[in-house]
């Protein structure tokens, strides 16, 4: 299986999340709010809404007009006195306005002065039935069909208004922006269009569709050319956006991921020093760490750590132990001899005591192991009690004993050992109803800085044991260095 990093994880973790950051912006591109091109957006409440109030009350004011009785009748009877009348009335009530009667055949009813272009639009508006025309000097022209009782046609009413504030108005439309141009047109023949008023930069047509908006009611439409921002200038602020962004996600990734790196290399460290003290079979009281997830492992580990010294200990222990004496074994003893050795060129003394039970032999022969056993168990206590806890006590083998005294010349060890002669009990119950006198012959020498070999004063102590048992046991005899 590949190993993978924690530094590797961060860069697939940072890449991840700029293509996140790049797939958002990307969306918020996208939804962004566009330009409104609608009307409102360039001042309809303000000039097309007026303008198509206008056209909307004339051509209701067309409308009534067309209802009125006396209009009926003017068309019905052709009498130039009830069209005059009626005439006169409509003039009355509204002056600013121009009210001509047109008959089906396009036939002027009412006398009056009409310039060249009115004749015109009013023929256009006869052919087209209902409909709105204009003049160049912005006078709105709007007709609208007479209609007998029989439901036959008898002729047209047309309303002719001038919009002297039309161009105030105009002059109101706001522009998107500064390079934003605009114009009045005014519907022509075929796809031209008669331009009546314009603002802005002219220079920005030639490269723009514009926006058209229509003047219901009228036959005037606004034209408005805006400038389009390039595709590159519309995304460099996302884009700016995304690598900032991409940036922090990075940094904050990396800085992240160096305190990970960091806290898992010292927690692994911790983890190391508690292996190393595991197999130096010593454990501290605690190994802290600083992230949770090495916590719990750590503490059973230290859990597991404790219950396997115990037992090493345990085993360590009973390794040097023997089983029977409870006393320390010859391993032990070698172990201490050597260390005491050691010592020797510091200037340091130490006293060696070999001990042997006396009539052990005929006890297990007499008595059986058990009792032997029994006898050895009992001598090993004996010597636990009446010795320093300083002293080191060892069964070499059988029924041999020996006393290590450290850090203690031989005449001083002379008298500790007759102290231990004089503590000893006098017999021990090896089995129901068997009691042995305790009785032991020993053999003592000291460690010399002249000895080549560890275990000369052991070799010196045990000559020494064999005079004492040769001159009738239970005494010590002492052989000094040469």
């Amino acid at each position: 299986m590949p190993h993978t990093s924690i530094s590797r994880f961060g860069l697939i973790l940072a890449a991840a999340l700029v293509l996140l950051a790049g797939l958002v912006t990307s969306v918020i591109f996208v939804t962004r709010p566009q330009a409104q091109t609608a009307p409102e957006e360039l001042g309809k409440p303000v000039m097309a809404a007026q303008i198509e109030f206008l056209a909307d009350a004339m051509k209701r004011s067309a409308a009534r007009i067309a209802a009125h009785p006396q209009t009926l009748a003017c068309f019905a009877s052709a009498s130039p006195d009830v069209c005059q009348a009626q005439a006169a009335n409509l003039q009355a009530l509204n002056q600013d306005a121009t009210v001509l009667f047109v008959t089906e055949g396009q036939r002027q009813l009412l006398p009056g002065f009409l310039p060249g272009d009115t004749r015109k639009l009013l023929a256009s508006a006869g052919r087209g039935g209902s409909g709105a025309t204009a003049t160049a000097t912005f006078n709105l022209s709007l007709s609208h069909p007479v209609t007998g009782a029989d439901g036959k046609r008898l002729g047209y009413v047309i309303v002719e208004q001038s919009v002297p504030q039309l161009q105030a108005l105009f002059d109101t439309l706001p522009l998107p922006d500064a390079a934003a141009y605009a114009e009045l047109q005014q519907s022509g023949s075929g796809d031209s269009a008669m331009v009546l008023m314009r603002r802005g930069n002219q220079a920005i047509k030639r490269n723009v569709r514009p926006t058209l908006i229509a003047l219901a009611g009228t036959p005037w439409q606004i034209a408005v050319w805006r400038p389009v921002t390039p595709v590159v200038e519309s995304i460099a602020p996302y884009l700016l956006g995304w690598l900032v962004a991409s940036l922090v996600i990075a940094i904050l990734v990396a800085a992240t991921i160096l305190a990970v790196r960091n806290r898992v290399a010292d927690n692994l460290r911790m983890l190391v020093k508690f292996t190393n003290d595991l197999r130096q079979q010593r454990l501290r009281a605690d190994y802290p760490v600083s992230l949770a997830e090495f916590q719990t492992p750590l503490e059973t580990m230290l859990k597991l750590g404790k219950v396997m010294l115990g037992k090493q200990k345990e085993v360590s222990s009973q390794a040097r132990i023997d089983h029977l004496s409870k006393v320390n074994n010859r391993r032990s003893f070698d172990e201490k001899q050597k260390e005491l050795f050691g010592t020797l060129k510091d200037g340091w003394t130490h006293s060696l005591l070999i001990l042997d039970i006396d009539n052990f032999k005929q006890v297990n022969d007499t008595f059986g192991h058990e009792a032997g056993d029994q006898l050895i168990i009992k001598f090993g206590n004996a010597l636990k009690t009446c010795l320093r806890n300083s002293d080191f006590i060892a069964r070499l083998g059988g029924d041999e004993f020996c006393v290590v005294f450290p850090y203690t010349p031989l005449d001083r060890a002379q008298e500790l050992a007759e102290r231990l002669r004089a503590k000893m009990p006098e017999s021990v119950e090896l089995i129901p109803g068997v009691t042995q006198k305790l009785s032991w012959s020993g053999g003592m020498s000291e460690f010399s800085r002249d000895d080549r070999e560890e275990n000369e004063a052991l070799a010196r102590a045990d000559a020494a044991l064999l005079e004492a048992k040769r001159g009738g046991r239970n005494a010590t005899r002492v052989r000094a260095a040469a």
